[in-house]
């Protein structure tokens, strides 16, 4: 950046320089045509120059450069010296001057035209012209531009130099963190020390830092599904093959029916578990599925999903219905993964709700939320082991319902992925449960 900037200068002063030294040049032109008019003598009947040799040597003398003069009358020369001289296009006006160039003798000059006033004769039309090669100006300018150009030449070096050993001071905690770094284990996310970096990149670091907190806790995460997944796969797998055993063993048609009966129940069971495996890989917050946020009415679509269970709770002699105090309840948010909410809700309630008993799914208006509830009058849930419902995995004990133990986890994944807050009344066993999911309003 610095280099552009000088070079752009130096260009710039060189064009000063010239402009300057060829003024003070002009001017050295303008008293020498002053004083070769001042030669000339026009109150005689005849226009006569007294200009002697001597005076002629001293005007043409230059160590540098070459001087030439010429004075032109009404009737041509004056002098002798210097008549082919280049006489410009024009002439100025009485005790007026202008400057051009010119070629003479295989050199380019600066010239100069004077016109002597009016005498009293009214002789028209006397012009003095001086000029001079350009030799000591093109010098000059050289001089003072290069005067000009040394000081710029060694700024530029002392500048790169501390450039280059102060940056190169300033990445050596940049290479310690590279060596850092590089010498880490494939599984090593802890976080960057970044007390000794510098301080323009500390916030990178701590950004870098709070991105490998995030990657460590998705990695926990996946591990961890992997290892519950695995373990919960591992025992419908191991039944599905015992009873294949057993089948492949047995004679009687009884007891081979008997065992593909239990196959069809237990492959059914793992289907159930896998299906609830992947809503939950696709629950969690921070999986890479991502959610389309659209506004939705959480009371048609809480009506929609209830009036598809009501067959199976007509099977299980459960009385299942909707309830809402809106005609409308809008909301942002992902219509599939609030299917599968509610969905699990409903079928967590009918796996503990007895024949005879009732299930209501509701929707109401609460301050600035839309609240979903589901409530039953089941089996309940024990004072104790209420915190434990949302654990992965968890079933409540004492009961023989067939299940998997990730409804109500899935649920509140699906929840907080959509801000919302999952509640949990009942009053204990045999008092039934009542679940309550609080949403935003949709601006």
């Amino acid at each position: 950046m610095l280099l552009p900037i000088i070079l752009v200068s130096d260009i710039a002063g060189y064009f000063l320089v010239n402009h300057y030294t060829n003024q003070v040049y002009d001017k050295s032109l303008y008293r020498t045509a002053l004083a070769l008019a001042g030669e000339v003598d026009t109150n005689l009947a005849k226009i006569e120059v007294n200009l002697p040799d001597i005076a002629k040597d001293i005007v043409e003398f230059d160590e540098d450069d070459k001087v030439y003069f010429r004075i032109v009358g009404p009737y041509g020369d004056l002098v002798s010296t210097h008549t082919s001289l280049p006489l410009p296009k024009k002439f100025p006006a009485a005790d007026a001057h202008f400057y051009y160039k010119t070629h003479y003798k295989n050199a380019d000059l600066r010239a100069i035209v004077y016109a002597l006033p009016n005498n009293k004769l009214n002789q028209p039309g006397i012009y003095v012209m001086v000029a001079e090669t350009q030799q000591k100006r093109a010098q000059i300018a050289g001089e003072i531009v290069l005067s000009m150009l040394l000081p710029q030449l060694f700024i530029i070096l002392l500048v790169s130099a501390l450039l280059f050993f102060g940056i190169k001071r300033g990445l050596i905690p940049l290479e310690k963190l590279i060596a850092e770094l590089s010498s880490r284990g494939n599984g090593d996310l802890s976080p960057v020390n970044s007390h000794a970096a510098p301080s323009e990149l500390k916030p990178l670091l701590d950004s870098f830092n709070d991105l490998l907190i995030k990657v460590d806790s998705n990695i926990a995460k996946q591990q961890r599904f992997i290892a519950d997944a695995s373990h919960q796969l591992k025992t419908p797998l191991a039944g599905l093959k015992t009873q294949a055993e057993l089948a492949l063993r047995e004679e009687n048609p009884q007891k081979i029916n008997h065992a593909l009966e239990q196959i069809n129940i237990a492959s059914g069971n793992l289907s159930h578990l896998v299906s609830q495996l992947l809503s939950l890989a696709k629950a969690e917050p921070d999986a890479s599925y991502q959610l389309d946020l659209k506004p939705i009415d959480l009371c048609l679509l809480a009506q929609t999903v209830a009036a598809e269970w009501v067959t199976l709770a007509i099977e299980k002699n459960i009385d299942l219905g909707f309830a809402s105090s809106l005609k409308s309840a809008n909301i942002n948010g992902n219509a599939v993964l609030l299917r599968e909410l509610i969905n699990n809700l409903i079928d967590n309630a009918i796996h503990y709700t007895p024949a005879g008993g009732k299930i209501t799914v509701g929707i109401k208006q609460s301050d600035a939320s839309i609240d979903l509830t589901v409530k039953d009058n089941g089996i309940g849930i024990a004072l104790g082991n209420q915190a434990l419902v949302f654990e992965r995995f968890y079933r409540v004990l004492g009961t023989q319902q067939a299940g998997c133990g990730l409804g109500l986890t899935i649920v509140q994944e699906i929840a907080e992925r959509h801000l919302a807050i999952v509640e949990l009344l009942s009053e204990g066993l045999g008092k039934g449960a009542l679940f309550t999911v609080r949403f935003k309003t949709a601006n």
